[in-house]
């Protein structure tokens, strides 16, 4: 791939990525990983990843992507080690010449973890429809379109949801129960089979690359399965 780099220059893409690192970087063993994928430059396109794991958590990861077309993609999941009593939370924005035409944001359940974010109130005023394999999202996942005024809600609406997560890491301790352990991984499995169903993802990606290196991609790095 030719290494053709591209500036970054969303202020909602950066804002957020830097409200997701801040709060991380208070996570118990917080530690960097590093793959093949860590940037990726091809003719118009460039994508930059950043994983880490901590205690309770397989991966956490942060995918910024840009094009020249004025395309800007932030996506983020911090995935649970299935032993650990801990959901998942994921958040993307899709920007497209300067507007917002998607961001999602939540915190998904898995087995045997309670928590509530009913109390914390937004309202936007353009909401998008969840595709149908949307079951595993929560009851209070945000999907939306956004103007800018509705920037510094959305990204307090991330920080609070985030701030309930990374209170639950820091609270959940490995579990013993085999049981217990089992389910989240189904969840969690699921939740991966879920997303990779997502045609709009291996559209842009394959677009951009080819379908093979899309489909591999999606697989080993957007949405790898948890391992037993």
């Amino acid at each position: 791939m030719n290494s053709v780099k591209l500036d970054v220059t969303s202020e909602l893409c950066s804002d957020l990525s830097l409200v997701i690192r801040t709060q991380i970087s208070k996570l118990p063993h917080l530690e960097e990983l590093f793959s093949d994928y860590d940037e990726v430059h091809d003719n118009n396109v460039s994508i930059y990843n950043r994983m880490w794991n901590a205690k309770g958590l397989r991966k956490l990861h942060i995918e910024r992507a840009v094009t020249s077309k004025g395309i800007e993609i932030l996506h983020c999941v911090l995935f649970p080690d299935p032993e650990f009593p801990i959901p998942i939370f994921g958040c993307d924005i899709v920007e497209v010449n300067g507007k917002v035409t998607a961001a999602i944001v939540d915190v998904s359940p898995v087995h045997k973890v309670d928590y509530s974010l009913g109390y914390i109130k937004y309202d936007f005023k353009k909401y998008r429809h969840l595709p149908e394999w949307g079951d595993v999202f929560s009851p209070w996942c945000k999907f939306v379109r956004l103007d800018e005024s509705e920037y510094v809600n959305f990204l307090s609406l991330c920080s609070e949801y985030l701030e309930v997560f990374c209170n639950i890491v820091r609270a959940a301790e490995r579990e013993t129960d085999w049981v217990n352990t089992m389910k989240r991984y189904d969840d969690q499995l699921w939740y991966c089979t879920a997303q990779r169903k997502n045609k709009k993802t291996e559209a842009v990606l394959s677009q951009w690359f080819d379908k093979s290196w899309a489909t591999k991609y999606i697989q080993n790095v957007l949405f790898d399965k948890p391992k037993l």
